[in-house]
């Protein structure tokens, strides 16, 4: 009987200590960005227009707390510069567009833009999709032109308010490059090229950039994306709950750019800094 006792409060404690876990990690990532929207809103007029803003604009990549922030990375890079993280964790283009008014209230002068993985993955399968379509509350069905319609929207209130606009082509999902999920990401990536051509926008080669980069180390048919559940949740009990860095994660995952397969290690963000940089520094 006292070994049954045992074993049932070493059940119950270990699942505590999960839930636990699982708290802590959830709260890290959910955390507010350095420098959010709403944090540069609330700084005095005359803190606000002292430098030339730029605004990063997107879901949990751009906010910086799901893996290593690049935002962070050119706020040291360029610190002449005000850099405003739009990011939302889990958000879909169309989401992005209906809290474009937060972000013009910055009065950005440049904006980068890097939005689209949490569409790519709203497409995937019918399942998927009416789960984003009921739990985004979305006007229409998930897809790539609808996709489409809401970065050309983005870009055209962004233009019409004097910013000028980079948009980031969509990252790899997981490295197995010939997975569906990166098949789809390609189409995605191929709307963003062509809007961006059509709408004067400055289009940043992330996917193409990170993808020469698996290939040069061979690292191009694996690890696949697992899912956007399990991975993920792994990696952020691992970083917020027994702090390891990102780059340690990937590394344990045999990953080249990212701990989980979706967000960014110390490289990958770099990658995206770099490019934003270029564009900035023109």
């Amino acid at each position: 009987m006292r070994t049954t006792r045992l074993i049932g409060a070493g059940v119950i404690g270990a699942a505590l200590i999960t839930a636990g876990a699982l708290v802590r990690a959830v709260s890290g990532v959910q955390a507010r960005a350095a420098g959010d929207v709403e944090g540069f809103l609330g700084l005095p007029p005359e803190e606000r227009s002292r430098r030339p803003v730029v605004a990063c604009i997107g879901a949990s990549i751009v906010r910086g707390r799901a893996g290593v922030d690049f935002v962070r990375m050119l706020r040291e890079e360029f610190p002449d510069m005000a850099f405003v993280n739009g990011g939302v964790n889990g958000h879909v283009a169309w989401e992005t567009l209906r809290g474009l008014d937060d972000v013009l209230a910055c009065a950005p002068e440049h904006a980068i833009i890097l939005v689209g993985t949490n569409d790519v993955q709203a497409t995937l399968s019918g399942k998927a999709t009416r789960a984003a379509e009921k739990s985004r509350h979305l006007p229409q069905v998930p897809s790539v032109d609808f996709y489409g319609e809401c970065l050309t929207e983005m870009i055209d209130r962004l233009h019409a308010d004097g910013v000028s606009v980079a948009v980031c082509s969509l990252p790899p999902v997981g490295q197995d490059l010939t997975d569906e999920v990166n098949t789809r990401t390609l189409e995605f990536n191929r709307v963003i090229e062509v809007i961006c051509e059509s709408r004067d926008a400055t289009y940043l080669p992330v996917n193409e950039r990170m993808s020469e980069i698996l290939e040069a180390v061979g690292a191009t048919h694996g690890p696949a994306f697992g899912g956007w559940g399990r991975p993920a949740i792994e990696s952020f009990i691992w970083h917020f709950v027994f702090g390891r860095s990102f780059d340690d994660i990937a590394a344990r995952h045999g990953m080249v750019l990212s701990p989980d397969g979706v967000h960014l290690n110390t490289e990958g963000a770099g990658i995206v800094a770099d490019l934003a940089g270029d564009f900035l520094a023109e």
